[in-house]
């Protein structure tokens, strides 16, 4: 059994720029890999079969409809190799929480796969096999930390942004995302530009256009953010459709500083992480 970190993402700003006439969304978003992790093992028998046996928590499917599960059906189809693969899932990251934990397993398994076959694919190659998966999951192909995204989020180029420390604050509820994109009005057609994306490396704004529908239905987001707030974070924002919140901090000082707080006032769990400086 080989074990892989798969590492969960938070969205350092989001904006919804169009509407596409397949139901989909055109964004600009920053994603940024935090320290924060599932654990993936994979197992690979060379028996001639294409056997997938996922080993999950019961809370998640454990065939066709996980991530994880549809990225080793797809690796062996685009390599053209038959062989059986075991995942064994410890999941940390939370479902409808907004930090890519489903997109990551898939990413994580491809790149796992390709690992584990002797490279049979450039990172750039699983990106577009992810791509066909789930919106977010090619940034997990990459070993890049930062990644402006645009298009629906598949279309990535690297960028360099400045570490963080973050306390993540997980509400005791889950967000759907297809339900979060449906419920966003975009109001603001007729302006020329509400985002450039050149400008992505050194002006992006902590923004989540998904924050409006979200708090209009969980009030609590808004609660959190100013708990947070309070508590001396530096900037407080909505990750992707949530429901986690995140709070920026300069050190892991001042975040551990805040938990204590914000855990009183909001009851809900947290955790503090950082920015993954080693992928």
């Amino acid at each position: 059994m080989h074990w892989f970190k798969s590492p969960a993402k938070i969205n350092r700003c989001l904006y919804i720029t169009a509407k596409l006439p397949n139901g989909y969304h055109e964004i600009v978003t920053i994603f940024e890999k935090i320290a924060f992790f599932d654990e993936l093992g994979l197992a690979l028998e060379d028996d001639g079969k294409s056997n997938t046996t996922l080993i999950c928590p019961k809370w998640l499917p454990n065939g066709p409809d996980n991530l994880a599960y549809m990225a080793a059906q797809k690796f062996r189809q685009a390599a053209g190799l038959d062989f059986s693969v075991r995942i064994d899932m410890k999941k940390r990251i939370p479902a409808g929480a907004g930090l890519g934990g489903g997109s990551s397993n898939c990413g994580t398994v491809l790149r796992a796969l390709n690992k584990l076959t002797g490279n049979p694919f450039s990172d750039e190659e699983l990106g577009q096999m992810a791509s066909t998966l789930g919106a977010d999951c090619p940034f997990f192909t990459h070993d890049w930390t930062y990644a402006l995204g645009t298009g629906t989020g598949t279309e990535l180029r690297p960028i360099d942004l400045e570490p963080n420390w973050y306390l993540l604050v997980f509400p005791d509820f889950s967000v759907s995302t297809r339900w979060a994109y449906q419920n966003f009005k975009l109001t603001r057609k007729n302006e020329e530009t509400i985002f450039d994306p050149r400008k992505a490396e050194t002006n992006f704004g902590w923004h989540n256009d998904l924050e409006k529908p979200v708090i209009a239905r969980y009030p609590a987001i808004s609660k959190v953010k100013t708990s947070l707030l309070d508590a001396g974070a530096r900037e407080a924002l909505m990750s992707g459709s949530g429901s986690t919140v995140f709070g920026v901090f300069d050190t892991e000082q001042q975040a551990q500083g805040a938990m204590e707080k914000v855990t009183s006032q909001t009851g809900y769990r947290c955790i503090v992480t950082r920015t993954l400086t080693d992928t």
